[in-house]
């Protein structure tokens, strides 16, 4: 006897039947011996082609030799539907193709049952070997493990051939078999009337050959033999619905690319920008604009600004301190939703005015706030854009640059940050051996008066996580703080 295991390494089997289009969505079940023979052979001529015929012929015509019976695990079927190239010079022509399939537990095994098949031991080593470099079955998605097993155990055959006898629980499929090489010698294939094809030849016949005969329909060593299999056998057993944890998704991380990269300089209308355009695609993705998230809009049901900092931060960044933006950080302090997610993965680039190439963003990172800073948590921080005081400054609030301190004390109280023991006013911004002055930036957002902006350099008593923004403006890149170099 003969068994051989095949393990459904991905859980699927991509194959049509013999005889059926590809288009009718039928997937084959169970992978016919025909099949198996053939994938034999190919690995054989491919992966051994110094073995010689008179040593792998013997292997196929003993499994040709008798029809098998199989194991098969529970599965169902599905498929997909691709746009395939018809290969014509307008490259927009394509041919809409179903793929069908059968679904199992990945890993999940076929057992294929010879009962009266009988090799030498020299003959299954050599049948184990040809089977251990069989990658796929099938189409080439159906990653396979195949091999020989070595003992017989007791299973529940649930695909045999075909007796005569009826059951209301079964059905009958017509499954592709090789005709045995005793069998094919009685009547072998001649096409040019003068010497016959011989069987292992007639097992390797091609579709071409197929087209190019005289009016064949199926291969020379071909035949069709009835099984009969469990009628319910490509429906799965329903299962509790178990609810999916998602991890907990507050921002993602882009990479900005453009041949003009802009300024840091103008993190404020990137900022504005994106949040104009992420607002219109999750009013795309809702239908509905008084849908569109508070998230991302800053304001709750009734058009009043939030409270609590808990809308989006879009922080363009400098990350490697050149002088220009290559990065974009949008986060928030609450989690996304699958909906704000997919706004957010839908932003493929932002615009430029004045004939500028768009601006790219790549999508490189998504997670919770503390693991896309890049950096480890800190406590020495200074100014990568002007942090503007929130409130003015008037006589009484004693000497101007204590109150700037003070100012910044207070924001990070604001934003829930441990109170600085220690902060220095920075009078320019230092960028790969050039100075920007904190007047050059544009600090304010579209339509409001331009203020004055300063920098700084913070210490916080203990470590946190960057990049930190402050004062006027935080949620739209204006006092962003990053790790100082010095703490690097």
């Amino acid at each position: 006897m003969i068994l051989i295991e095949c393990v459904l390494i991905n859980g699927r089997f991509h194959a049509t039947p013999w005889g059926r289009n590809v288009n009718e969505g039928i997937p084959e079940w169970p992978p016919s011996p025909y099949r198996l023979i053939r994938a034999l052979y190919d690995t054989w001529k491919r992966k051994r082609p110094d073995w010689p015929a008179s040593k792998v012929e013997p292997l196929l015509a003993a499994l040709s030799s008798q029809l098998p019976k199989f194991c098969l695990p529970e599965a169902t079927s599905s498929h997909i539907r691709c746009f395939l190239s018809q290969n014509k010079e307008d490259i927009t022509k394509k041919q809409l193709i179903f793929d069908a399939f059968v679904v199992t537990e990945r890993g999940a095994k076929i057992v294929f049952f010879w009962p009266d098949v009988n090799l030498s031991e020299v003959q299954k080593s050599d049948l184990s070997e040809l089977l251990s470099l069989i990658n796929y079955l099938g189409r080439s998605e159906s990653w396979v493990s195949a091999r020989l097993l070595p003992d017989y155990t007791e299973v529940a055959w649930n695909c045999v051939p075909e007796d005569g006898s009826s059951d209301p629980g079964w059905e009958t499929v017509r499954v592709a078999c090789p005709i045995s090489a005793d069998e094919y010698s009685k009547q072998p294939y001649n096409k040019s009337k003068s010497r016959p094809l011989r069987w292992l030849d007639a097992l390797a016949w091609s579709t071409t050959e197929l087209i190019k005969s005289d009016r064949r329909s199926e291969p020379p060593a071909f035949r069709y033999q009835n099984y009969i299999r469990h009628r319910h056998c490509l429906m799965l057993k329903a299962y509790p619905h178990r609810p999916v944890e998602r991890p907990i998704v507050n921002g993602v991380l882009y990479a900005m690319e453009s041949k003009v990269p802009p300024k840091i300089t103008s993190a404020v209308e990137i900022s504005e920008r994106f949040r104009r355009k992420i607002m219109g695609i999750h009013k795309n993705i809702t239908g509905d604009p008084k849908r569109i998230s508070h998230k991302f809009s800053g304001k709750d049901e009734r058009g009043h600004p939030l409270k609590g900092h808990k809308h989006l931060y879009v922080l363009p960044m400098d990350r490697d301190r050149d002088g220009f933006l290559d990065h974009l950080l949008a986060v928030c302090r609450e989690p996304l939703d699958l909906e704000e997610q997919l706004a957010l993965d839908r932003v493929g680039s932002i615009w430029q005015p004045d004939g500028k190439p768009d601006i790219r963003l790549i999508p490189v990172q998504w997670g919770r706030t503390g693991e896309l800073a890049g950096t480890e948590p800190g406590t020495h921080f200074t100014s990568a854009t002007p942090f503007i005081p929130p409130r003015h400054y008037r006589k009484g609030r004693g000497d101007f640059s204590a109150w700037l301190c003070q100012e910044v004390r207070r924001e990070a109280s604001n934003h829930g940050l441990p109170e600085p023991v220690e902060i220095r006013i920075v009078p320019k911004l230092s960028c790969s051996g050039r100075d920007i002055r904190w007047l050059e930036f544009r600090r304010s957002r579209k339509g409001e008066s331009s203020r004055i902006g300063y920098g700084f350099d913070v210490v916080f008593p203990e470590p946190v996580a960057g990049p930190v923004a402050l004062g006027y403006g935080a949620h739209f890149g204006l006092g962003l703080f990053v790790p100082s170099l010095k703490s690097e």
